[in-house]
Order: structure tokens, then sequence, then C-alpha cells
């Protein structure tokens, strides 16, 4: 460290005083105390900390060595001297710099926010005091870490740098060096399992050429976690006295090869002989029996036990009793090298909840959270309850996250608080957006209000304009129309289609506008049943290059039509959230059925099925299909109006092909639509790279198949339509934003192919 010129002045100042102030004498009566030299710390600190109070009596051999000593071991002074005058104990001190700021440079493996975390753990933190030692400490602490992390070739250099007001700068330059690679890794007594099968058990791995692959870092956490999943591997399968008796790591002389050695001792393999129940059971005993995973005759497994565990805790949860322990013992047959089971169960006290308190809701009303909350309060404590209603919480769209936590009420043994802690995202927007999509200009003007006065009522109002088609759409949502759950939908829309514009289809214009009036019912936790009405009138004209099918159709149908409707639906959905699941499943089947007396009958019937099952705690496999139908049923009409028939290809259906392009063609061999519809997709999702937020982009690469047919009974799988490629969607403030690039794998010569598409609005 540098001299600092401001100390030596301090240290020869008290030397001065030191020298002009008469000495302390053998012994005097305390009558005051003062203290000098302070700047940061405060008197009542000093004298806290001194052993010596006013109106004690001062003995040089035996006061001033303790009180000196004291101050010192502080760590807050870098001198101490005390002399009196006049019957006044006088304390000069020099106080130790504080630490005014901390400089990291040179760490790119190790972010910065890291680093400071681990040296204020250890202590050293900007306003904390400095001292000589704090140097070594900080080289310590650091090379430590990044030693952990297999960089044995780090280097970490530390200076401090004086700073005015008795401060200083601790500069810390840090040279990280090539991570150690794992050279080989060899395991020593397995017997039952060769080495490839345990070595690809492993996160750890040998040295590859492959540039994207990190399993050849040698990391000392990773290693504890692999001996971990070793033990875990041989516990499953029986291996009851298994055990990594030693663990060797030798490093080459140039720091970058490391050669790893893992003994281990297997032991024999053990067969449970029986398994059985014991303690209190406030539910059947046939039941809980029934969730005991491990069986007579089977291997030992310890997953299997800590799965039997959890069921039967969980069961007893779902009756009020949340804290109950369920402890196996094993009594082992060293001679038979078999174990017998004992499951004892304690239930404990039943647990009521007292309260249930929300915190965070500064813009939406309680009673907006509390009615999607299903745990009660006064009721038993249910943890599938909790799960639930934390469930429902975050399906909310204003919501960003929930947590929930269970807090002992004080003096009681079977009270608890419930605290649930929200953070509210945004509740409304406002967007006017303007550029080019894939079916041409697009201009959208679009306000949305998710979370109304906090009420939780939606409402939409959004404007959409594309080269075919402008549209203004308006809609109103109140999900707890009724107490126990009905939820009612107001829809008005005006649309004008002028197919022209589309190069794929038929040619037409057509102007449409109507109204809906939907409720929906829910029938269980995840079941809702859902019934409407509507009104919709549909003008059509034709142009020169109108296709005689629609010339056709309008000849023996008119040209205007006025349909009154019904709508009806059951959806199924256990998915964790609306807008990037992780897990569930979700069911619609819907159905449009144009009411006898409207110009035009016929009815359209959909199921969409979606399923989402999270691989690891960052992959996401979803998989979809849809199967839709339409037909006409009385008047003549024996297919879809044209206007309603189904359409693939596009980013809302078959990526990889034009908007609406596959399928039956018309007399002008533009796509026609059918009234029999099958696609299908299977994605895997994972996070966007250098993304700090998984909650508003999401990644995924993709398989899509399928097709659209002029009727049911010409389905065809072996015309099916399949592409693949990557999806990015991001829920940006104009709105969501989807861009794909796909390459088709299955099509036809005169298919057409449009392998990067875009879109703005409606999640795929």
């Amino acid at each position: 460290m540098r001299t600092d010129l401001s100390l030596r002045m301090r240290r020869l100042f008290f030397a001065l005083i030191l020298w002009l102030t008469p000495q302390v004498s053998w012994a005097f009566w305390i009558e005051d105390i003062q203290v000098r030299g302070l700047a940061r710390i405060s008197k009542g600190t000093v004298l806290n900390y001194l052993p010596l109070r006013i109106g004690e009596r001062f003995d040089q051999e035996r006061s001033s060595g303790l009180a000196v000593r004291a101050l010192y071991e502080t760590g807050l002074f870098e001198d101490v001297a005390l002399f009196h005058k006049d019957g006044v104990l006088i304390v000069a001190v020099t106080e130790r710099p504080a630490i005014g700021e901390i400089k990291l440079e040179g760490n790119r493996k190790l972010d910065t926010d890291t680093l400071m975390e681990t040296l204020r753990q250890a202590g050293i933190a900007k306003g904390r005091v400095f001292n000589r030692s704090t140097l070594e400490e900080v080289e310590n602490e650091l090379r430590r870490l990044y030693f952990s992390s297999g960089n044995y070739a780090a280097k970490v250099e530390v200076e401090a740098i004086p700073l005015p007001r008795n401060r200083v700068s601790v500069d810390i330059q840090i040279s990280e060096g090539e991570i150690a690679r794992i050279r080989q890794i060899n395991l020593v007594g397995n017997r039952s399992y060769s080495d490839d099968e345990l070595l690809d058990l492993l996160d750890s791995g040998e040295y590859t050429i492959n540039p994207f692959s990190t399993a050849d870092e040698y990391s000392r956490i990773k290693l504890s976690g692999d001996i971990e999943t070793l033990r875990s591997y041989y516990l499953d399968r029986g291996y009851v006295r298994f055990d990594v008796t030693s663990t060797q790591v030798s490093l080459s002389p140039d720091k970058k090869d490391i050669f790893v050695t893992i003994n281990m001792k297997e032991g024999e393999r053990y067969v449970v002989r029986g398994v059985r129940l014991a303690g209190e059971f406030p539910v059947p005993e046939e039941e809980l029996k029934s969730l005991i995973e491990i069986k007579p005759a089977n291997y030992f497994s310890r997953k299997a036990i800590s799965a039997t565990t959890s069921e039967i805790s969980d069961r007893l949860g779902e009756e009020g009793y949340a804290f109950a322990n369920v402890n196996a013992v094993p009594e082992v047959d060293e001679v038979k090298k078999e174990v017998d089971l004992t499951f004892f169960v304690d239930p404990g006290k039943r647990v009521y909840v007292r309260r249930i308190n929300i915190f965070g809701n500064t813009e939406t009303d309680e009673i907006v959270l509390r009615r999607e909350i299903r745990q009660m309060e006064g009721a038993w404590l249910s943890p599938k309850d909790l799960r639930r209603s934390q469930t429902r919480l975050q399906r909310l769209s204003y919501l960003e996250s929930v947590n929930i936590e269970t807090i002992r009420v004080p003096g009681t043994d079977d009270q608890v608080d419930i605290n649930i802690d929200v953070a509210e995202g945004s509740t409304g927007s406002f967007s006017i957006g303007a550029g080019v999509a894939t079916d041409g200009f697009a201009l959208t003007l679009d306000f949305n209000q998710e979370n109304i006065f906090g009420t939780g009522n939606r409402w939409n109002l959004s404007f959409d304009n594309t080269d075919s088609t402008n549209q203004f759409s308006s809609s109103f949502t109140d999900p707890y129309y009724t107490e126990d759950g009905i939820s009612r939908t107001i829809k008005g829309f005006a649309r004008e289609v002028d197919a022209t514009e589309e190069s794929v289809t038929s040619d037409y214009v057509m102007d449409s506008y109507g109204l809906s009036l939907d409720y929906g019912i829910p029938l269980s936790e995840y079941t809702t049943f859902r019934l409407g009405v509507g009104w919709e009138s549909n003008n059509v004209e034709t142009t020169d290059g109108t296709s005689d099918e629609i010339i056709n159709f309008i000849a023996e149908h008119d040209d205007n039509y006025h349909d009154y409707f019904f709508n009806l639906g059951y959806t199924y959905d256990t998915r964790d959230r609306t807008i990037f699941a992780t897990q569930g499943v979700v069911n619609k089947l819907s159905a449009k059925i144009i009411a006898p007396g409207s110009d035009l009958e016929y009815f359209k019937i959909s199921n969409q099925f979606d399923y989402y099952y999270p691989l690891t705690s960052s992959l996401v496999l979803s998989t979809s299909a849809n199967i839709s139908y339409g037909d006409g049923y009385q008047g003549g009409l024996g297919e879809l109006p044209f206007y309603t028939r189904y359409f693939v290809g596009g980013v809302r259906s078959l990526r990889g092909f034009k908007s609406g392009s596959l399928g039956p063609k018309d007399s002008n061999n533009d796509a026609t639509g059918g009234d029999f519809k099958t696609v299908g997709s299977i994605e895997l999702v994972f996070p966007v790279p250098l993304s700090e937020s998984s909650k508003t982009t999401r990644l995924s690469t993709f398989v899509d198949f399928g097709n659209v047919f002029a009727d049911y009974e010409d389905f065809d799988e072996k015309t099916f339509r399949v592409s693949g490629g990557l999806s990015f969607v991001w829920l940006a403030p104009i709105g969501p934003l989807t861009f794909s690039y796909a390459v088709p794998l299955e099509k036809e010569s005169d298919d057409r192919v449009e392998r990067f598409q875009f879109t703005i609005g409606t999640i795929f």
C-alpha cells in the first residue's frame, strides 16, 4: 500500500502532543474523558469500547495497557495514545481508513456482482474499515472463488489507493487465465456398472474438442454434485452400503490439465423383505398403504422411499396436517442382504390458517386477488390449495410474480398465517405501430387494459390495417360477472377484406360487422363451459379476378348474408401460466352454429390441444394439435361458405409456407381453403442467449405438420406438409411480435414457400 501523507502528519501531531503534555502519573482520579482525532467514528463508540469511566481511579500499570489494548482490538484505529492533564484523561486516536470504493478489472467469466457478493460475505465492502490485512483477505477470497471454478492459473493483484477524507480505493486487477480441463476421470471399485455407463451420468466429462461443451471444465461444486449423482444411482438400485471412499484431484504443472480419481465401494445389493406403516393414521391406513411406491421383493431404492414419504406427507397435508413427519427406518439383515422398511407416521396437530395477508397490490383491489385464492382463512392448511392459489394468481396477466410464505403464529403450534407477496406489472398499454409484415404493410392502433381501475376487468380497443384487411374491434370481459366465477364477454367488430391484395387466395371484396355476447361457466377448478350468442352481417362483391366457384356461390345464395349464431365451448386447462406456460395441458373444444332461419346455415367445430412438459428448469417441450371441421346443414348449403373456410400456411399455422397458400385450389389456381383442417407442432423452448429475463421473450426450435382438405373424406396424411425451424416471440410494448425462420421438409413443387415470417399481434 502507498504511504498516506496525511497519516504521517497525524502521527507527528500526536507525538508532539505527547511531548508537550505532562506525562501520565502512576495514578489519578478520572474527572473527565476527552477523545481527539475522530473523523468518522463517534465519541460514543470510543467510550463504549473504553474500559474506563469518569470517577474511576486510573492506574498506569493496569488501566493504561488495558484501555489501549481494548481500543486496538476493535480494529477501528491505527494508533492509540493515552495521557492526562488536571484529572482529564485524553484519548488520542488515529482512525483506520474506510473503504471508499472497490474497483474490479479483468473479470470475464465471473461477473462483477458475483465477486462483490463474495467479498461482502467476507466482510469486505464499501464503508467497511480497511487495514493492511484486508489486501491479503481480498486476494485469498477471490483466488478461492476462481480455484473452485477451475481457474487455477488465475492471478489476483490488489492495491489500496488513498482517497480524500481518510478513505482508500481497493483496486483489484484479475487475470483469470484458462480454465483447467479434465483430461481423465478414473473410476475405481465399480464392478456392477461399466465406466462408460457411470461416466454418462456425470456432468463432468473428459476433454473434448467440441467448442460448445463445458463438461470438461473442472469445478469443485460440479464434482461434488457428480459424487452425489453416483451415490443416488447406486442407492436407487439396492446398494445400501455404497460409498465414495475418496476423491483425488491432480493438477498438471502448467495448471491446465486435471486428473480426477473417484474411489468407490459398491457393497452388496439388498432386496426389500417387508414394508409396513407405524404411528398415527388420521386417514385410513389402507389409503396410506396405497401410496407406498416400494414393494417387497423390490430392490432397495432411496428414490422410491423419498417419493413415498412425500406422497404420504402431501396426503396428510390435504387433511390439515401440514407439518406431519414421515420417516422411513430400515432394518438391515446383513446375512440375507434384505431390508425391512417401516414408515413411521407422526401427523402432529392439525394446522389452521389464521389470516391470509396480501402485500404489494398497489393498483389491484384486494378482492380481485382473494377471489383467486383457494386456501380459506379459518380452514385447514392445505399445501395443495396453496399451490393452486399460487398458480391461479400467476395466471393473472397483470401480476409479474407471486411469492407465498407460511408463517407459524407465535405461541401456538396449530395456527399459521399466509403471507402472499405480489409484484404488479403493467396493467394497460396504448400503442401505435407501423411496419412491413410478411402479409404486407401493417398499421396497428391498440389500447389494452387488463385491470381496469384495479377491478380485474379487461377492455381492448384495436385497429389493424394491412394490405388486405382493415379491422376495428372492441371487447370487454368481466371475469367475475357473478360471485361464483361466471364470466361475461361482449365483443364487436367491423372488418373490410380485399382479397385481391392477397396473391395466394381467391379474389373478392367483403364488408363485415357483428356483435356477440359470451358467458364462461366454471364446472370445476380446471374446466369451463362457454355459451354465447351473436349476430354477423357479411356483404360480398366480386372483382375481375373472382373465381368461378365464388361467382356461382353468390348466384345461388345472394351476396348479402345476415347470420345469427350460437357459440359453445368446453375448456380443460391445467397450465401454470396463460402466456409462456412451462407445464400443464389445455384442451379447447369449440363450436359455432348458425341458427336456423339465417341466410346461410352451417356449423364449425374445432378442437385445440396443447401440452407443456418441463424437461429441465430451462427447457420446455411443447406439443400442439388442431382438428377443425365445418359444413352446411340446410338450405342446399353442402359446404362452408367460401369466406369461412379453413386455411393453412403462415406464421399462425404451418410456418415456412406462405400464409393461406396450402390445400385445395379454385379455377384460377388460387387457394380456396377447405372444410377439414389438421395441423400440429412440436417445439423445444429454451432461454434466449444473453437475455436477462424469460418473462417477455421466448425462443424455440420447432417442427410443424399438417394440411387442409376440401372435406374430411379427402383426408390423406401422405399429403401432409412438414417444416422445421426457429421461432422467436417478444412481448413488445406495441404488442406481441412473432418471428420465425422455417425450411419446408415435405412439400410439393407448386407450393408457395416463405421461409422468414413475422407478424404483430396474436401469439402462435
